[in-house]
Parts: C-alpha cells; sequence; structure tokens
C-alpha cells in the first residue's frame, strides 16, 4: 500500500509539473540563468547546484562576488535598481532577454510560470524582500540586461558616466554598502 501510495504520489507531481511547463508553454532550453553569489555562502551553493540539476549543465553563468572587483562593481549597480544587497541574486532570462530577478533561493520548477507572467505583462518581474514586483520602465531593464546577461556596466562605460550609472543619492548607497561588502569578505 504504501508503495502505490508513493508511486501515486510522484506521478501526481511529475504531471503538475508537466502540466505547468506545457500551460506555461516555455521552451526550457531557452532559459538561461545568471546568478550573482559567494563562495561561502550556503544558500548560493544549493541554487548553483539545483538550477543545472532541472535545467542542463549549461543553463547557468555564476558570477563569484569574493574577491572579484568587477562582480562586486557590477552587484552593487544592479542594487541602484533593484534594491537588492543580499545574495544568490538570480537572473532568469528567456531567449536572450532578462524577464526575472530573483532574491534568495526559489522553487526553480516554477520558472516557467514566472516567464509566462513576464512576457505576458512585458516588463521584468523582480522578486525581492518577500515581494513581487513588475518593472515596465525599458530604461532600467536595459541596464538590467547589460548588468546579468551582458556582465557589463550599462552604457558601456564606467559608473560615473553621466546619464548612466551612479550619481548624486546612488554614490551614496553604494558608499554606505561598502561596509557591508568588506565585512562579507572575512
Amino acid at each position: 500500500m504504501k508503495k502505490l501510495s508513493l508511486f501515486f504520489m510522484g506521478l501526481l507531481v511529475f504531471s503538475t509539473v508537466s502540466y505547468a511547463i506545457a500551460e506555461a508553454q516555455i521552451d526550457p532550453s531557452k532559459l538561461h540563468f545568471y546568478m550573482y553569489g559567494m563562495a561561502t555562502c550556503p544558500h548560493c551553493q544549493r541554487m548553483k547546484a539545483e538550477i543545472p540539476k532541472v535545467y542542463g549543465e549549461k543553463s547557468l553563468t555564476y558570477y563569484e562576488l569574493v574577491n572579484n572587483d568587477e562582480n562586486e562593481r557590477l552587484f552593487a549597480a544592479q542594487y541602484n535598481y533593484t534594491g537588492i544587497g543580499g545574495v544568490p541574486a538570480i537572473g532568469i532570462a528567456y531567449d536572450g532577454k532578462l524577464v526575472a530577478i530573483v532574491e534568495g533561493e526559489y522553487n526553480v520548477s516554477a520558472t516557467p510560470e514566472i516567464v509566462k507572467a513576464a512576457l505576458d505583462n512585458d516588463g521584468l518581474l523582480l522578486f525581492t524582500g518577500g515581494k513581487a514586483y513588475l518593472i515596465k520602465n525599458e530604461t532600467i531593464i536595459g541596464k538590467l540586461q547589460a548588468i546579468y546577461v551582458e556582465h557589463r556596466m550599462p552604457g558601456g562605460g564606467s559608473t560615473t558616466e553621466a546619464g548612466g550609472g551612479i550619481c548624486g543619492p546612488g554614490i551614496m548607497v553604494a558608499l554606505a554598502a561598502l561596509p557591508l561588502f568588506l565585512r562579507k569578505r572575512r
């Protein structure tokens, strides 16, 4: 009886996941994940293992923050647009376009529904602080696309370039966040 109930539970889970993928009409081969994380973070390590297990070995691009000034600089820049200061910070791209950013661990089997919701609403979904937001500002989406998918500063220049990057209050936020990054390195 126990084996039979386990079989039906497995069948139910499989059919639910299969239905969700079919219903969402999202091609899993078009998904790619971009994650900012730290080698010292157990949540990052779990997501770093889980994503390739579900979506394939080549589905994840990982940006290590520990002892990597370029990744730290890009991660600090994304904070200005998302408010995400913790790791893991996972960007989800569909067919090369960034459609969602998730702060922290999440159930990766929900990715097709997340992508479908972003595409249906023609924006970028942001999950941070236990809340979901829809970003429709194309300028901000483009800057986040540059940081996560293209792995470069928005505007292609330095963070102090006029019209792109950190300025005014953003510098104060970056300076205030600096001790947090330095503390995480120890």
